[in-house]
């Protein structure tokens, strides 16, 4: 397994910082968003020309957020996406919900209670209320969910509309992201497929911490418990095993890495779960999903 280091560390005003994204939509400045899932703060970093010297930081409060029914404290929100119209999902763990926002006007304009019905280990541990649930989300064609389960046991689920078929995630995504086509309003998403780990994959990610989608149009996944990133397969319609194409070991970090985005040159961008807001945003060398 090869091995990446970190060529620079960056502070995020937030503690314990649970998941980040890159909002694509911005030119000629380097915009990543953070959420922690101790303190309801979302935070945007803006970057001109990815100088390190000019970096900027805008924090909102959620309590703030028109709609949202997400707690002031411990709203335990464990990652964060953003659509081509530049409006941003929040994934709390507990309850197993999201909220779409509008950032201009800063109010919700859609939710999604997510729910695994069945009798699988999958579904078991959904529904426990100390169970574990989304740790990573990736927003998907035809309005639905891709969300990766952390542990016991870990699972990539698609989640969509009562009635609704699976479209499973090719290989390689689409490059250019559009508007997430969804209604306004309240929804409820079951789970339409779960992918399972086999045992390649099991060896070098014990768990699931985040997912997004590389600058090459693959999937990738990060894992706290092993320190790694690895290169996902195709996830089939309907689910079943899923594994790791390529993996990289993470060297040098001193927290729990909690968030993954790429940086449109390929470079892995990890954020890190720390007490202290310093230091905990990673930017990773080699690029490894150069398109």
């Amino acid at each position: 397994m090869a091995t990446l280091h970190p060529e620079q560390f960056i502070d995020i005003p937030l503690k314990e910082v649970s998941g980040i994204c890159f909002d694509r939509r911005a030119r000629g400045r380097r915009s990543l968003l953070a959420i922690g899932d101790r303190v309801a703060v979302a935070a945007r970093l803006f970057m001109p020309d990815d100088d390190p010297d000019a970096i900027e930081w805008e924090l909102t409060p959620i309590e703030r957020l028109e709609g949202s029914r997400l707690p002031k404290r411990d709203p335990q929100v464990e990652a964060i996406a953003v659509d081509g119209a530049g409006r941003v999902l929040l994934l709390q763990e507990s309850p197993p919900r999201a909220e779409l926002i509008d950032p201009k006007a800063w109010r919700v304009v859609a939710s999604f209670a997510l729910d695994v019905p069945g009798t699988s280990a999958v579904a078991a541990s959904w529904a426990d209320p100390d169970g574990s649930k989304g740790e990573g989300v990736v927003l998907l064609d035809g309005g639905h969910l891709l969300v990766a389960k952390e542990k016991k046991p870990g699972a990539l689920i698609e989640f969509g509309p009562p009635g609704a078929r699976s479209r499973g995630v090719p290989a390689r995504l689409p490059g250019a992201q559009a508007k997430w086509p969804v209604k306004a309003g309240h929804h409820r998403y079951v789970a339409l497929a779960i992918w399972e780990p086999d045992a390649r994959l099991r060896k070098v990610c014990k768990d699931f911490s985040d997912l997004d989608v590389g600058p090459d149009g693959r999937l990738y996944v990060l894992s706290d418990k092993s320190s790694s990133i690895a290169r996902l397969s195709e996830l089939p319609k309907g689910g079943g095993p899923v594994t790791g194409e390529s993996s990289w070991k993470v060297a040098g970090l001193k927290g729990k890495p909690e968030g993954l985005a790429f940086a449109q040159d390929g470079r892995a961008v990890v954020a890190l779960d720390k007490k202290k807001a310093r230091r905990n945003l990673a930017v990773l060398e080699p690029a490894i999903a150069a398109g």
